[in-house]
């Protein structure tokens, strides 16, 4: 069979297959395909914590940077396709100018290659010389190089956190369980007292008293299965609900990079695994428990019977696990594969569900059907996979087993008709067989599903093992009376160490109550200057303080309470106009919600409205125009009163009229605003332009800005 080539009985290195979880990681799991190949041992969980990776993607320089610290000598080479066997494999191969691949062999003009987007593929050369770009990258061991093992501890404990109940629970499915398993070792014996003492005797009355004291046990059994199964229904219930806001409670703790770096239909496949997960803690661990503990006394119920006949039985037990063990890695893989797949299918869907109207105007529905289509079918390819090792393994071991249990009713009878089994010792053998050989297996299919388990631990673990946003509380205590001015004191920032500075020693200052406009050409950082400003972002050096305490002092969520923000993708969320204005608040303020629609002139449109603030702004807002949702994204931001209001792009599909108007207004809020702006309406209403330029800030008058130099911004 294909997957027997996959067994290693010498000591040659394997090359392993790491799929990406993240759309810039490419780079990073080649490497740490390579790593592992020449025997240290590292996931991507540990690499993607010990370097920082850009949302735009590895370098190949990066990627030589982060091979040198693991321990490798690499040299880049620029050659043609039919020199690719001069390569020491495996090496990493720079793809479609946007990706990398790990090259494991050249086979004539042929090539096998782990993609870490798609799998392992095997490509002629004609299909390679459509994605080679002639770089490569070999990599050797050095003489730093050191062979170890480097995985992230994954604990199902620090994965479960706080649940409330599950100590007392689990002894309650395991108590029942084991008074569960008592009556099923009494089974046997029914029919072997039957026919060795009832039908040789024709002992009416035992027939009858076994058959009622048989029958009770029956009861009882069927009562005590339905207890354990609502025990194991509620402990689920209560193990789901915990967990699963748990992990959602931290998912909202982490940092704005972590949703970034990856599709949305990936970090939704995530929650999936906290399904399978929580099914093998509920049940299959203590059925684990048990049928350990029923397998040693049915094999020595066996051996009591007949030692001969028991090796038999041993050794068709050993065949099973023989071929367990052949099958968990291909299994393993194939099982990777199709998780990894359907969450790329999901993300697909959501994508263009999220951009249907773009995809309308662009005449693109039939590109994305391909396109979605072809992720159906690499998913569906991959469950293939799964179901054809499925398909395989159990029908070698129906074969192996059927004609083992052949085997071992003929060896019993043939000691029934010599005398040394009765025919209800053999019927009560027979049952033991299968009772043993049914927990013994369950229990090397319970080690598979426990190791396999990995997969859906390393996934969740992505979510859980994932360190939240820094300095969310306070370190020291707020001042009574804190001033709402704004410093930014020698700022630096770039996306990751191979990437040039965003910002460099930025510096700038906003008095409590000023109204400063920050503007400058695209791509020079504005809005990255005002997700540090807002703590979304963490400055590399420097620092910010509002009040002239630093905001990772004052803690990020004492920090934000005094803030207002609209940001350019900002979005409404289900509900009324009313609901987005208080931003869901338990006990809304309606006097606050409309003050806050008169100051961001909202409030004449949406009275007009049938329903007025009660009004369903449909999908993300799709009921009300951009003006209108503008606007109350604005005043979702005044209702909290802020002290510092930052708005980026905050009025850009308003008319000038409108937009002057509500400058007016917020202008008379005296609260100290920064505003992201091209509109000379917008910078006009500011009491100082920042102009960004290089990474450095420099201050100009606005009006001065406003008639002359505002071209060039």
């Amino acid at each position: 069979m294909k997957y027997l080539s996959g067994l290693r009985f010498g000591w040659g290195r394997r090359l392993p297959m790491i799929l990406q979880t993240q759309t810039t990681e490419c780079g990073l799991a080649s490497l740490a395909m390579v790593a592992n190949f020449w025997g240290h041992d590292v996931d991507l969980l540990t690499l993607r914590h010990r370097f920082s990776t850009s949302l735009k993607g590895a370098t190949l320089g990066y990627v030589m940077v982060m091979a040198n610290r693991l321990g490798f000598a690499s040299r880049a080479l620029r050659l043609e396709l039919d020199e690719l066997d001069q390569l020491r494999c495996p090496c990493i191969l720079h793809w479609d100018m946007n990706h990398f691949v790990v090259l494991k062999k050249v086979s004539g003009r042929r090539i096998t290659i782990h993609d870490p987007a798609q799998g392992v593929r095997e490509l002629s050369f004609e299909e390679a010389s459509k994605h080679f770009t002639g770089v490569a990258l070999e990599l050797a061991p050095s003489a730093n190089f050191q062979r170890v093992s480097e995985r992230k501890s994954i604990s199902i404990g620090s994965l479960i956190g706080s649940v409330f109940g599950l100590k007392s629970a689990l002894a309650q499915v395991l108590l029942l369980s084991v008074a569960l398993e008592v009556f099923g070792l009494l089974t046997p014996f029914y029919m072997q007292w039957v026919m060795d003492q009832v039908l040789v005797s024709a002992d009416y009355d035992l027939l009858t008293l076994l058959s009622i004291g048989f029958l009770m046990v029956v009861v009882f059994r069927s009562a005590i299965t339905a207890l354990r199964s609502w025990v194991v229904t509620w402990f689920s219930s209560l193990l789901s609900v915990q967990w699963t806001t748990n992990v959602f409670a931290h998912l909202l703790k982490l940092p704005m990079d972590y949703f970034e770096k990856r599709h949305i239909g990936d970090i939704v496949s995530r929650f999936g695994s906290l399904g399978t997960i929580q099914e093998t803690l509920t049940t299959r661990f203590v059925s684990t428990l048990l049928d350990g503990v029923m397998a040693v006394a049915t094999l020595a119920m066996l051996f009591v019977y007949s030692g001969t006949l028991t090796w038999l039985v041993l050794g068709l037990f050993a065949a099973y696990g023989i071929i367990r063990w052949i099958a968990y890695r291909p299994f393993r893989q194939a099982n990777e594969d199709q998780i990894v797949f359907a969450a790329k299918q999901q993300s697909q869907m959501l994508e263009t569900i999220r951009g249907v109207q773009a995809i309308k105007l662009g005449n693109k529905q039939e590109s994305r059907v391909a396109s979605y289509a072809n992720a159906v079918v690499d998913t569906t390819n991959k469950n293939v996979a799964v179901q054809r090792l499925s398909i395989s393994f159990s029908t070698v071991h129906d074969v192996i087993a059927s004609a083992g249990r052949i085997a071992l009713i003929w060896l019993a009878a043939r000691q029934v008709l010599q005398g040394e089994f009765s025919a209800g010792m053999l019927i009560s053998f027979v049952t033991f067989a299968d009772q043993f050989t049914g927990r013994a297996s369950g229990l090397i299919d319970a080690w598979i599903d426990f190791r396999m388990l990995r997969l859906h631990t390393e996934r969740l673990a992505d979510i859980v093992l994932t360190e939240p946003e820094q300095h969310i509380e306070a370190k020291v205590a707020a001042p009574a009376e804190l001033a709402t001015s704004l410093e930014i004191q020698n700022v630096s920032f770039r996306y990751s160490e191979t990437e040039p500075w965003v910002l460099n020693e930025c510096s700038l200052r906003v008095e409590a109550g000023e109204s400063v406009a920050i503007v400058g050409p695209s791509g020079q950082g504005k809005t990255t200057l005002v997700k540090l400003i807002l703590g979304l972002l963490e400055p590399e050096l420097g620092g910010i303080l509002v009040g002239g305490v630093d905001i990772r002092k004052l803690g990020l969520h004492a920090y934000r309470d005094m803030i207002g923000c609209v940001m350019q993708d900002d979005i409404l969320f289900a509900g009324s106009i009313a609901d987005n204005i208080g931003f869901f608040d338990s006990e809304p303020d309606q006097a606050r919600i409309e003050e806050a629609g008169r100051l961001a002139g909202i409030h004449d449109d949406i009275v007009a409205m049938a329903m007025g603030y009660q009004t369903l702004v449909g999908d993300m807002g799709s009921s009300l125009s951009g003006g209108q949702c503008q606007r109350v994204l604005l005043a979702r931001a005044l209702y909290r009163k802020p002290a510092i209001l930052v708005l980026d792009e905050a009025t850009s599909h308003l008319d000038v009229e409108r937009e002057k108007l509500i400058n007016d207004a917020i202008r008379q809020m005296k609260v100290t605003r920064i505003i992201i702006a091209h509109r000379p309406e917008t910078i006009r209403s500011a009491d100082r332009v920042i102009v960004l330029d290089q990474g450095t800030a420099r201050s100009l008058d606005a009006n001065a800005l406003a008639g002359h130099a505002l071209a060039p911004v």
